[in-house]
């Protein structure tokens, strides 16, 4: 669809001759002489321009936008013969036509526009605009900054008052590990001087066992005190397999407390580091001289962690701490415990060892002076026996002389007298009465002299048996009395025991 009135299609279309008359669509007077009549010619009207209208080269209120002000039509003799500009001339390229005798290209309209569009600065404005703008956002974004600025350092004063805080904390945990180690080491040095201290009554008991087997055989007997020696034995073995088990024990832990007094000193040392940076970060201002630029740190590190983990791993490192340095405090109880417990049933044992020994040496002294009274009798009784036997000697000496007499009266008696003489008289009778009884009593006392001289050998052997045990109970006595109550005399004490 085209409008007859702008563009026609046909060249002998006109223009309605009332309308041509007055003016176009647009309001703007068209030509009455078109095509030219003699006489059309009107003389100028005066344009009428609104009060405070703009000045004559500015854009008015009554321009028109229809680009057919002369009234040149489409089909007048100068014409090209068709019409192509219209209203959107700016927007769509078109302008008015153009021949050979005009060089009409743009509409009033345009030329006042343009001169708006030249005489207005709009380079300037948009300059001005610019800088406004520029300096606002450079104050927004200063300030901004500012604030971020601010911000920052309130935030690394609130991390250096919390890593401040995390590092007493630290700091306390690992004197306090620092402290048990020292105080554990000091108790296993103790503990190591128990068990050298316990090699003592150990060699002592086991020496008087060796020196007890050194008594002689009627005393070689497994009485109280060996009893109680053979038991002391035991229970040094018993106190020392504690002793190692607890030291075993000890040694794990000071392995446990010095791994963990590494990891809360590592703890320790990066908080160091860190409360070191952030206190020097807190400083720095924009006219310190130690910044530079660093391109590609506004970034996580691959290391980085969570907040949430920082404060869990610090709490987990004290509590481990913790837990490490209680359990050595208790283990350091059951050392002590250990020490003075073994160290008091060793002095009770040793006590009991020393009353059997007592007992033991008791006994014996009192079976010794027995046995020295009884040797003391018998060598009484040996001596007086002796003398009887010198005395029957000497009595079957009398009584040979006296048997000798009787047979040699007998003799001569019996064969020297001769005939009727030699006759049974009473004094025949009384010397064969004599010889009998001399006979006899010799007889008699030869069996009493016998029976002396066997009553002496067994004397004799009585007293060999009284000197060997005399001697056997004074070996045990030097044994037991002097030997193992002089070494048992060095038996550490309790208190020799807890010192190490």
């Amino acid at each position: 669809m085209t409008c007859p009135d702008i563009c026609p299609t046909s060249g002998t279309d006109r223009l309605p001759e009332s309308k041509s008359e007055n003016s176009n669509q647009d309001g703007v007077p068209t030509s009455v002489c078109s095509p030219y009549r003699p006489g059309c010619i009107q003389p100028p009207e005066p344009k009428v321009y609104p009060p405070n209208a703009p000045p004559r080269y500015l854009p008015q209120p009554t321009d028109t936008t229809s680009g057919d002000f002369l009234g040149m039509g489409s089909i007048d003799p100068w014409a090209a013969g068709h019409l192509d500009w219209t209203p959107q001339s700016g927007i769509t390229g078109v302008r008015p036509v153009v021949d050979k005798y005009s060089m009409t290209r743009y509409s009033t309209r345009d030329w006042r526009l343009n001169n708006e569009s030249v005489l207005t600065p709009r380079s300037v404005d948009k300059a001005k605009l610019f800088e406004t703008n520029t300096k606002k956002q450079l104050a927004e974004t200063f300030e901004e900054m500012d604030k971020k600025l601010n911000n920052s350092n309130n935030e690394l004063d609130k991390r250096i008052k919390e890593c401040e805080d995390w590092k007493a904390k630290v700091e306390k945990t690992l004197e306090a590990i620092t402290d048990e180690i020292n105080i554990l080491d000091e108790n296993r040095a103790r503990l190591k001087g128990a068990c050298r201290i316990l090699m003592l009554p150990e060699a002592i008991s086991r020496e008087c066992l060796e020196l007890r087997t050194q008594r002689y055989e009627p005393d070689l007997v497994r009485d109280d005190a060996e009893q109680e020696l053979m038991r002391e034995v035991a229970i040094v073995g018993e106190i020392r397999r504690v002793f190692m088990n607890t030291l075993a024990k000890v040694e794990e832990q000071m392995a446990m407390n010095k791994a963990a007094k590494a990891t809360i000193e590592t703890d320790w040392n990066d908080k160091v580091v860190c409360l070191k940076l952030d206190k020097e970060n807190f400083n720095w201002t924009v006219d310190s001289n130690l910044i530079l630029y660093h391109p590609a740190v506004v970034r996580w590190p691959e290391n980085a962690c969570t907040l949430e983990y920082w404060k869990h791993y610090c709490a987990e490192s004290i509590r481990n701490c913790e837990e490490v340095r209680k359990k050595s405090e208790d283990l350091r109880g059951d050392l002590m415990t250990a020490i003075i417990k073994g160290s008091q049933d060793m002095k009770l044992q040793a006590d009991r060892t020393n009353a059997a020994f007592g007992e033991t040496i008791a006994a014996t002294e009192g079976m010794c002076e027995h046995l020295e009274e009884n040797l003391k009798n018998n060598l009484q009784t040996i001596a007086d026996l002796e003398s009887l036997i010198a005395n029957l000697v000497a009595t079957l000496s009398n009584m040979n002389d006296r048997n000798k007499l009787v047979t040699s009266r007998l003799q001569a008696r019996n064969y020297d007298r001769c005939n009727v003489e030699n006759c049974r008289d009473n004094a025949q009778y009384a010397l064969m009465a004599e010889a009998k009884y001399v006979k006899e009593a010799s007889q008699k006392f030869s069996n009493k002299l016998r029976e002396a001289e066997s009553v002496r050998a067994d004397l004799m052997i009585y007293r060999g048996i009284l000197e060997k045990e005399i001697a056997c109970k004074r070996k045990s006595l030097y044994i037991d009395k002097d030997r193992c109550s002089r070494i048992r005399a060095h038996m550490p004490t309790p208190e020799e025991f807890a010192a190490g």
